[in-house]
């Protein structure tokens, strides 16, 4: 009875290499795991513009509340209360995010599951530093690392919001509500029993609600620190989640044939 001849070992180990980088190239599907994640992170954004508001005056990821406070803080309306370089810093950082993120994005694959978990896991990387320098600034107030921490958290803010606008979901900004307000009020089919992007828009404003109340009450009864780790634990979670989303159909590797040698070499070319 003849054997099928064993496979080199330096083959082994190139068909498991090809099998990763699949994998990881591989753009993630448009289902209801994603949906969910969207959803984590309009959660997490709820809660980080509780702190920046109180501490600040200024929002992280709302940036239509920010341009119009751009007026106020540049013609001293708000007298000390709004400051034009907080308005500045968050809307600066914010497009600086946004552009990097989606230009980048756009580059290498703005649906595949490598860039997906890259820009989530800087993005989180960014609101834990906020965190831990925040934690600092409560004992050690300093105007400077207020701004960093602005920066931090708006640049965070506007990767996410480019991410989520990339992944064809429109529905879920994962940050600002108004056009979801409207185009859920506007919908000829919203009292029909099943529709998808109704639904999308009503659960994303939910997590959005249900993020600020659970950043006030941690803001309140612990600290804005504290809030500001939860938010970048859910961030967290969320890339964690990427790596096993659900992929689109793509050709697998296979390693079980003896002419694994020749597929490689057409793979890499």
């Amino acid at each position: 009875m003849s054997r099928s001849p064993t496979l080199p070992l330096r083959c082994r180990w190139q068909c498991a290499f090809l099998r990763c980088k699949s994998y990881l190239l591989n753009k993630i599907a448009n289902d209801l795991f994603l949906e969910a994640e969207l959803m984590m992170l309009a959660f997490a954004t709820g809660i980080m513009d509780v702190v920046t508001f109180p501490d600040y005056r200024v929002f992280a990821s709302n940036q239509t509340g920010n341009t119009a406070l751009l007026a106020v803080g540049a013609l001293g309306i708000g007298g000390d209360i709004i400051s034009l370089q907080h308005v500045g810093v968050s809307l600066g950082f914010f497009a600086a995010g946004g552009l990097l993120s989606g230009q980048l994005g756009n580059l290498f694959g703005c649906q595949r599951r490598s860039w997906l978990f890259v820009t989530n896991l800087v993005q989180t990387a960014l609101v834990f530093g906020a965190a831990v320098l925040h934690a600092h600034t409560d004992q050690r107030p300093n105007e400077a690392m207020d701004l960093v921490i602005i920066g931090l958290l708006a640049s965070a803010s506007g990767g996410q919001v480019a991410v989520a606008r990339t992944v064809h979901i429109p529905e879920v900004t994962t940050a600002m509500v108004t056009s979801a307000y409207i185009d859920f009020l506007v919908d000829p089919k919203v009292l029909r029993l099943n529709n998808r992007p109704r639904n999308r828009r009503l659960v994303f404003v939910c997590c959005l609600i249900l993020g600020s109340f659970v950043g006030a009450i941690a803001y309140i009864y612990v600290n804005p620190g504290f809030a500001l780790y939860i938010s970048a634990l859910g961030k967290l979670l969320v890339c964690v989640a990427l790596l096993f989303n659900p992929g689109r159909k793509s050709s697998a590797v296979d390693c079980d044939t003896t002419d694994l040698p020749h597929t490689i070499v057409a793979i890499h070319r």
